[in-house]
């Protein structure tokens, strides 16, 4: 019997049936009808293997090679295929235009995909501690990529216990982390802030607050000792902790990072040389902490500069700073160019400017100053003064500038209709126009008109009235020039305010009324 060769049985599986039923050809004919290799050779035949590829040339096999080593590497078998929701894929998903496709898949069928829609444990972690609906979280993490990869137990638990303990309601932890995920993402650092913040006296609302507004930088790139420092500092001005903390490190939480010898302490000392005292300071640091965060050399020297500049002495540029110290923000310039501009066009120059600020400052820092200066000296001049007028009008008494539009407008009316006067009785008392007319001029001429008092202001002439004096005192003083109480007064004044409101109500109802028949939609009688 011939015997079989050894390497024949490493032949491939696909060729086994040929390797194995050849050699049996130089058997005899009784061996060959052998069962085993019968039903070896039929076993086989029923389940023929599939066939072997044909071996790629050479040069084929190098161009496949070549393909392979410039396609970059492929993940790893066992890593989990992306999802195909597109609400798993928002939590994930920053880029803005691929947002908006996912967003405009979901306007038809958002319910569809929310019922298959799977939480991750940072979410299912957030939904459990805090008592929020599951659907809430989900809204949240799709709103802010990255809430959703964060780690549930080492980043989302510890710093939701952080908070808690912290005196933070569940609702407020929840408005705290759905609004700044990134402060989950080092509990050790913001459990730390919290003990610090509670420790200078902060409630839980104000720390909520504080860190609503900080930087994740700034809890983790600032020292407590350095915080330490300049907490110390600012209660050193006098301001109490209730103070500090809901008005200047809640409105400003980057104040702690400031380094208080080299930044801080020579902002307050610029400060005090122009005359504020301490508690003046701590006035202007509570109105505007950001004036801290101001250089002395580049913003606010070259601000007070600018200001002297335009006559105004230290004990009044102390005053502005004082009364608007939200100014300092911006470059004097943008704050005072468009009034002097104004100024200048009607005939008002820099060297009246500089006489007007000696009197008053108050046109230069008045709300939206540009506008309202000139809407005042549009007024005037629709009223027929002369341009030369309202100089001297205003060298006078520059404070009529800060006066607004439509009270300009009332007082002239009051003067021209009740009183019986004009623009000459205007230019001779300044005073009628500089405030507004509930004020002073209205009650207190129709309460001298009513206690049948007019005598005692008419001028030497006999012909004039004096409103100076019955305008440039204080309430009290006036009612005691005249003898009378200043009960009496001020019960007269406040029914003459209600009449005075009722007619103010009802011309604007009346002018309303004239706007819609001109336009043609009243329907009224």
């Amino acid at each position: 019997m011939t015997r079989l060769r050894p390497q024949r049985l490493h032949m491939r599986t696909s060729n086994l049936v040929t390797h194995i039923s050849h050699p049996t050809q130089h058997l005899p004919h009784s061996s060959r009808q052998a069962s085993g290799l019968v039903n070896i050779t039929v076993a086989r035949r029923r389940y023929p293997s599939p066939p072997a590829p044909a071996r790629a040339s050479q040069p084929s096999r190098r161009l496949r090679c070549a393909c392979r080593a410039q396609l970059p590497e492929q993940p790893q078998a066992s890593a989990q295929p992306a999802s195909k929701n597109p609400l798993e894929q928002l939590r994930v998903t920053t880029d803005p235009r691929r947002r908006s496709e996912l967003l405009q898949q979901l306007d038809t069928c958002w319910s569809e995909w929310e019922e298959l829609y799977q939480p991750t444990p940072a979410e299912e972690c957030l939904a459990q501690e805090l008592g929020v609906d599951r659907s809430t979280v989900m809204l949240a993490a799709v709103q802010n990529p990255g809430l959703s990869s964060l780690d549930a137990p080492s980043q989302v638990l510890p710093s939701i216990r952080a908070l808690l303990s912290g005196g933070l309601s569940a609702q407020d932890a929840w408005f705290l982390a759905s609004k700044r995920h990134q402060l989950l993402e080092e509990p050790a650092a913001l459990s730390r802030w919290l003990d610090f913040l509670r420790v200078y006296g902060m409630k839980p609302r104000d720390c909520q607050n504080f860190l609503l507004r900080s930087q994740p930088a700034l809890l983790y790139g600032t020292t407590l000792y350095q915080a330490g420092t300049v907490v110390s500092f600012l209660k050193g001005l006098g301001l109490n902790d209730d103070l500090l903390a809901a008005r200047v490190l809640c409105v400003w939480p980057e104040l702690l990072a400031r380094d208080v010898e080299g930044q801080l302490r020579p902002v307050t000392a610029f400060l005090m040389s122009l005359g504020l005292e301490v508690a003046g300071v701590a006035r202007v640091v509570v109105m505007w902490p950001e004036v801290l965060l101001r250089s002395v050399e580049g913003q606010l020297a070259p601000w007070v500069n600018y200001l002297r500049g335009l006559g105004c002495s230290t004990a009044q540029v102390a005053d502005v700073i004082c009364l608007c110290p939200h100014l300092l923000g911006f470059k004097p310039e943008e704050v005072f160019g468009g009034v002097l501009r104004a100024l200048e066009a009607a005939g008002i120059g820099r060297e009246d400017v500089r006489q007007m600020v000696t009197s008053s400052v108050a046109f230069l820092i008045a709300p939206s100053a540009s506008t309202g200066v000139q809407a005042a000296l549009d007024c005037l001049e629709r009223h027929g003064f002369a341009k030369e007028q309202i100089r001297e009008m205003v060298l006078s008494r520059p404070e009529l500038l800060a006066v607004k539009a439509h009270d300009l407008e009332r007082s002239l009316r009051f003067v021209y209709d009740t009183v019986g006067g004009d623009n000459g009785t205007v230019l001779a008392c300044p005073l009628l126009l500089t405030k507004p007319l509930g004020q002073c001029l209205g009650p207190r001429y129709s309460f001298v008109q009513k206690q049948g008092l007019a005598h005692k202001y008419v001028g030497e002439d006999g012909s004039t009235f004096e409103f100076y004096k019955m305008l440039v005192a204080e309430d009290d003083q006036w009612c005691a020039s005249l003898g009378l109480s200043i009960n009496e007064y001020q019960g007269f004044k406040l029914v003459w305010d209600e009449e005075y409101s009722l007619k103010l109500h009802q011309e604007a109802a009346n002018e309303f009324q004239a706007e819609l028949k001109k336009l043609g939609i009243y329907e009224g009688s």
